[in-house]
């Protein structure tokens, strides 16, 4: 019974990342598209056949089957439709560009809310308050719990969050003598030895919760994340592409589908809530992050587009445009084809470890 448990937990987790990356995301444009007048035709989460549907103020709504993608159909988008009145195209420039990074925006405020409110839920002023202890570790064995405060570590007394890791590291194989009190109050003293795999990065097992002592640092914490996120995306696409990582954006360390996500998810909701959130928050601004980008069918590259009019005072050829669009949107399904076999065979093979 506890490994359905366990595989219906996961699924939720998958499920509800899904969820919370696209429904965020969808509803940035759908509500945006509202603001200014925008005729919408259809507002769906998730795609293929309809689960549920209704149609208000001659919009529907709708969820479909598979979590992974969703779409706003707004007026004046499609062919033979560019010049209704209250569609897309009718619109001024800055109403289009606000419509379309709107999806966006709407993910790094999700990534901002995950951030913040989960900090929020661990204010403490502990430097040693274990939040985490991963089973059959040092620690573990032991008898740390969570919750438990390590106070000192070979007498020494812990002042900082990665106190503990720097004594771990710095005394690989050597035994470490930890003082500290439960969460009853009861004093213990335990002597364990760091696992050092690989050379350099010792481990006793053991997370320890983050040091946020005011309502104010949760909040900083959660505003800055997106901007801290995007740095770490772009220095690791700059490795992928400068040759840095082994095999490049394809190779085994490199780009990651749904199909991929989907696994590192299915981990991280065994390893708790605190990596769950902080991989959902993450995963929210790189999609975020990912549609700025200037590509075709993506809304930077749309958003490039109507730039572009805007400076040369006169629209595109719209059928002409929505093709390139259409090429734009098969070239990047036939990129998350490709990704996804390799995904499953990164899987197949043990080589996923992680999201770049």
């Amino acid at each position: 019974m506890s490994a359905l448990l366990n595989w219906l937990l996961i699924a939720v987790g998958i499920g509800g990342m899904f969820l919370i990356l696209i429904a965020p995301h969808e509803g940035g444009h759908f509500l945006v598209a509202k603001i200014f007048k925008v005729r919408v035709i259809e507002f769906s989460i998730g795609a293929g056949t309809k689960l549920w549907s209704m149609t208000r103020n001659g919009t529907l709504y709708a969820i479909r089957l598979l979590p992974i993608l969703g779409y706003v159909r707004m007026g004046g988008m499609e062919a033979g439709d560019f010049e209704e009145p209250n569609g897309f195209h009718s619109k001024a420039p800055l109403a289009r560009i606000a419509i379309l990074a709107a999806g966006p925006v709407a993910n790094f405020l999700v990534a901002m809310l995950l951030i913040t409110g989960f900090g929020l839920t661990q204010l403490n002023n502990d430097p040693g308050k274990i939040q985490r202890v991963l089973a059959g570790k040092p620690a573990a064995l032991a008898g740390l719990q969570v919750g438990d405060s390590i106070r000192t570590v070979n007498g020494k007394p812990v002042t900082a969050t990665g106190f503990i890791s720097q004594e771990e590291n710095a005394h690989p194989g050597t035994p470490l003598v930890l003082t500290g009190i439960h969460p009853g109050g009861r004093p213990f003293t335990v002597t364990v030895t760091p696992i050092c795999n690989p050379p350099g990065t010792c481990q006793i097992g053991v997370g320890v919760a983050p040091r946020l002592e005011t309502v104010q640092s949760a909040v900083v914490d959660g505003v800055t994340f997106p901007f801290v996120a995007v740095g770490s995306i772009v220095q690791g696409l700059g490795a992928l592409i400068g040759g840095q990582v082994q095999g490049g954006l394809l190779g085994p360390q490199g780009l990651t589908g749904p199909i991929g996500i989907g696994a590192i998810t299915a981990a991280s909701v065994n390893q708790g809530p605190p990596t769950y959130i902080f991989l959902v928050a993450l995963l929210s601004v790189a999609l975020g992050f990912t549609n700025l980008l200037p590509l075709l069918a993506l809304d930077g590259g749309r958003i490039v587009v109507v730039v572009i009019e805007w400076l040369r005072r006169r629209p595109f050829d719209r059928n002409s445009e929505l093709n390139f669009q259409r090429w734009g949107l098969v070239a990047l399904l036939v990129l998350a084809a490709v990704i996804s076999f390799l995904d499953i065979q990164r899987i197949a093979s043990g080589q996923l470890t992680g999201i770049h």
